[in-house]
């Protein structure tokens, strides 16, 4: 079956018409396409605004923990050195007690020496010497007291 010319022209009409009408077809959907894309675009802006305060939130957040984090080990730190000052210098008091305590045991023991060196090289006449003037001191005092009583009574 073939067209005739008429269906043919009419055919070429509408063909025509398409083609204007397409024209202004294309020309909308370049208009939709460009508020599409700049519908898209303000998205993408908002999203980007959106994370740049989202970042910028968390930055902040985290300078805070941050800063929060420093100020706490600095308490912990100077409690830490606070305490082993504290054991510090307690070990250095009982190690001058201790180095006290043998400096008088060693003062002691050469005491010791010097007297057992002394009685050697005098056969214990030292010894006896020493004996007999606290002997003579003790009988002085007696005697004073005895006098001191005597001459109060008369």
């Amino acid at each position: 079956m073939s067209k005739s010319k008429s269906s043919q022209s009419s055919s070429v009409t509408n063909t025509n018409i398409n083609n204007v009408l397409d024209g202004g077809a294309i020309k909308e959907s370049f208009d939709f396409a460009s508020g599409i894309s700049e519908e898209a675009f303000d998205s993408i802006n908002n999203a980007i605004n959106g994370m740049e305060n989202v970042t910028s939130n968390a930055l902040s957040s985290n300078e805070n923990v941050i800063e929060e984090a420093f100020d706490a080990n600095t308490t912990i730190t100077n409690s830490a050195l606070d305490k082993l000052a504290e054991q510090n210098n307690k070990s250095l008091d009982a190690l001058a007690g201790l180095q006290g305590e043998q400096a008088s045991n060693n003062f002691k023991l050469l005491e010791g020496i010097q007297k057992t060196i002394r009685n050697d090289n005098s056969g214990g006449a030292t010894e006896v010497l020493e004996n007999q003037k606290y002997l003579y001191f003790a009988i002085a005092g007696v005697v004073m007291v005895f006098l001191f009583f005597t001459f109060k009574r008369g």
